[in-house]
């Protein structure tokens, strides 16, 4: 065997065994490229939001791919390794260079560490000695068998120093231009390019003169060797450098945290934000409530949900983040709190799917004990019979709970928790009818999406966060487009507080329907609104649960609401939602907002659902037949033969009688009826007020304190008759009040009227 051909053996033999305990020691040993990356927050056009530091206080985000243009390659890879792509890791040549120049001048005079090697240090910092130098050439090799050369050179370009605290160049664009990688000019990409050598004593918004005298030093080096257009190179040495150390982005403090949370890892979070909204919102919520401190009002949220995308174009969690004192780190958007009466127009849209109610229907705003809740108005005072429409403007409280009632709380319920209301689904075995007026939670965020849906023709689609939700997201159907309209309708007719009387008479006045909102306590200022394009939601409070005295929705929230319109929608115009087909109007009797009947002479337009909405005849008046003196009234039982007359009488409900009588109002009363009659009549016999059945009392002295008897009865009841055990204590007119001293810890009482109807309940008595 020739020597030659012996040599090539031993020298194979040597690749193969090198080779061997290369893949060992890459077995034993391999390379971490575990770096920690913490997100960046973008909004919708890629504009910088928010930004976060690492556990090691380092501001290092990831820098994709595709955010490494050519330029950037070019100008790095010529700068740091021209045979970046040619060779293994390690530049065999550069190193013989370095060691002959080392050795003959007695110190360091070059370098030979690659793009790799210089990964391979970052990764794992250790002094400079030839051991290590060996160490890293392992790892170097290593990285160049596992990862590409776009890899290699993105993990040089998320680990290279740029000084102080930044680590990577997408935190030195954000940090000192705010910009993204590739919105870079190739004058800024050569002046990142040459601080990594010197990070020390090249500060940017320090020395940007000497940064600018080295940076066109290299600008001429690209132009010789072509790497840029003439005119391009030329362009940049003319560029000035104004850049300096810029605060890191914190434009939306709560949502950043939060969507962080939702993706752990995710290097970088695109999200629905509009900066330009986002800006507008952010800073008018912050001015607007610097005045409400001299109120001890300290705390506001906003969000606002554009109606055509469901996307969060803007997410203000609290008007001032910074102010620790007062709580300004708190999410106000995703805080559960009080809602007040904002829930009322689904409530009524749902009751007109129902074909419970239409607009001109009439309710009676009165008194009234349901199983023992008794709510009242916000002002204290009843208005008697009003519109479902004026109901609804005007945020009665009482209609409110008769709807909930006739409507069921568990069907409200399963109502609000298809749109997406969680905590109300939470507690739903502990609500009742008083969670129409606020006796809930709710989040500012589910109600601004709930009123998007009465934009969107009643349905309901979550909020969109962030812009990589792939899938179409399905919606829920709360309202019909006939309900949805209606309720729109209504909540565009109340009065704007920034617009003078008559205003709907202006020109090109935007339309905006506003639903206002105080919860218990005046703890919770709500308002919300949307026209066609937006849905906005306000709340204005104290994060700690601090009530204000002159706290309430359309005081205090409403007014900023419609600054946010005026600021981020004027272009609106007049342009509204679109009338369904299939909602029709017809004429009402304005005293019952049914069909009119022969006697109805006063009509009005009403919208209604056909094959919905009610079809029943007006009965606000009825015919009675009475004594020609007027002095008693007669049944088909004791009808004479003659000597009587037909007269009509209004057809007017128990509890707005009592509600008459106890407030001295005149109205017009049935005679009562044919004492010589024995008949007992059909219909709602007395609801007893002052006592709730199955109740347990307290009673302190039993041979003292009394209960009270009241009751409600029907237009034509006159007198009413009460039992205690079954034992006639007294008689009264049915808006009289009567007083019994319990005796017994198991009580039965009864009321009759005299028609004959009976109403029982039972209580209990504990002393």
């Amino acid at each position: 065997m020739s020597q030659a051909r012996q040599r090539a053996i031993r020298i194979l033999k040597g690749i193969g065994i090198g080779a061997a305990v290369f893949i060992l020691a890459d077995l034993i040993f391999p390379v971490h490229t575990n770096i920690e990356y913490t997100p960046v927050v973008l909004g919708k056009d890629g504009t910088v939001l928010h930004t976060f530091l690492t556990r090691d206080e380092q501001w290092r985000f990831k820098t994709q791919l595709n955010e490494i243009t050519p330029e950037l390659k070019k100008a790095i890879i010529y700068k740091e390794d021209k045979y970046f792509r040619y060779h293994p890791g390690i530049n065999v040549f550069a190193v013989g260079r370095a060691a002959f120049n080392n050795v003959t001048h007695m110190k360091r005079t070059s370098g030979a560490s690659t793009i790799t090697m210089q990964v391979a240090r970052m990764l794992q910092p250790k002094r400079r000695t030839y051991f290590n130098k060996l160490l890293e050439m392992f790892r170097a090799l290593q990285l160049e068998v596992h990862y590409s050369k776009d890899e290699i050179l993105q993990l040089y370009l998320n680990l290279v120093p740029y000084g102080s605290n930044i680590q990577g160049v997408k935190a030195a664009s954000i940090l000192y231009f705010n910009k993204l990688p590739d919105q870079l000019s190739v004058a800024e990409i050569t002046a990142l390019s040459i601080i990594p050598n010197r990070p020390n004593t090249l500060v940017i918004g320090k020395d940007n003169t000497a940064i600018v005298k080295q940076r066109n030093i290299w600008l001429r080096r690209f132009e010789k060797d072509e790497l840029f257009p003439k005119q391009q190179i030329e362009d940049a040495i003319e560029e000035p450098l104004h850049a300096s150390r810029l605060d890191a982005p914190a434009m939306i403090p709560q949502l950043a945290y939060r969507m962080r949370n939702m993706q752990p890892g995710n290097a970088m979070i695109q999200t629905t934000i509009r900066p330009d909204i986002q800006h507008k919102a952010a800073d008018l919520t912050y001015n607007y409530t610097r005045a409400l401190k001299l109120n001890n009002i300290h705390n506001a949220s906003v969000i606002i949900i554009d109606n055509k995308t469901r996307e969060v174009c803007a997410y203000v969690g609290s008007a001032d983040f910074s102010d620790f004192q007062h709580n300004g780190q708190v999410d106000g958007v995703s805080a559960i709190r009080s809602p007040g009466s904002t829930l009322k127009p689904v409530l009524y849209g749902m009751c007109m799917d129902m074909g419970l109610i239409t607009p001109k229907a009439i309710i009676a705003d009165v008194p009234i004990n349901i199983d023992g809740y008794i709510p009242e108005n916000y002002d204290l005072s009843f208005r008697g019979n009003v519109t479902v429409e004026d109901a609804l403007r005007n945020s009665l409280n009482i209609p409110a709970v008769k709807m909930l009632h006739d409507a069921g709380v568990k069907n409200f319920v399963t109502k609000l928790t298809d749109a997406g209301f969680t905590s109300i689904w939470n507690k739903r075995n502990k609500l009742g009818l008083s969670m129409i007026l606020g006796g809930c939670g709710v989040r500012l965020e589910e109600l601004t999406a709930l009123y998007a849906s009465l934009a969107n023709e009643g349905l309901y689609v979550p909020p969109k966060y962030t812009t990589d939700t792939v899938k179409k997201q399905k919606g829920a159907r709360l309202l019909s487009p006939e309900a949805s309209y209606m309720i729109s309708s209504i909540l565009t007719e109340l009065h704007r507080p920034e617009l003078p009387n008559l205003y709907e008479q202006a020109y090109n006045i935007p339309k905006i329907a506003w639903k206002t909102g105080t919860s218990y306590g005046r703890k919770d200022a709500w308002s919300i609104g949307y026209n066609k394009n937006y849905t906005i939601g306000v709340w204005i409070g104290n994060f700690n649960g601090t009530g204000v005295a002159g706290l309430n929705g359309a005081g205090t929230a409403t007014p900023l609401l419609f600054q946010l319109f005026n600021l981020i929608d004027r272009s609106a115009g007049r342009e509204w939602l679109k009338q369904p087909e299939d909602l029709a109007m017809r004429f009402v009797c304005n005293e019952s907002g049914m069909l009119p009947n022969d006697y109805c002479t006063a009509q009005t337009m009403d919208y209604y659902i056909p094959g919905i909405s009610s079809a029943e005849r007006c009965n606000h008046l009825t015919d009675v037949w009475i004594a020609p003196d007027e002095s008693i009234s007669y049944c088909t039982t004791c009808l004479p033969a003659s000597g009587y007359k037909t007269k009509q009488y209004p057809n007017i409900s128990a509890e707005l009688a009592a509600y008459y009588e106890s407030n001295h109002t005149a109205y017009q009363k049935i005679p009562p009826h044919n004492p010589a009659c024995s008949r007992v009549f059909d219909g709602k016999p007395p609801v007893i007020t002052s006592l709730t059945n199955k109740m347990t009392y307290i009673i302190l002295d039993k041979n003292e304190q009394q209960l009270q008897l009241m009751c409600s009865a029907s237009n034509d009841v006159k007198e009413v008759y009460w039992y205690v055990n079954d034992q006639f204590y007294c008689s009264s007119q049915p808006s009289e009040k009567k007083f019994f001293v319990p005796s017994t810890p198991v009580i039965k009482i009864s009321c009759t009227d005299d028609k004959g109807r009976t109403t029982n309940i039972e209580i209990k008595v504990k002393y």
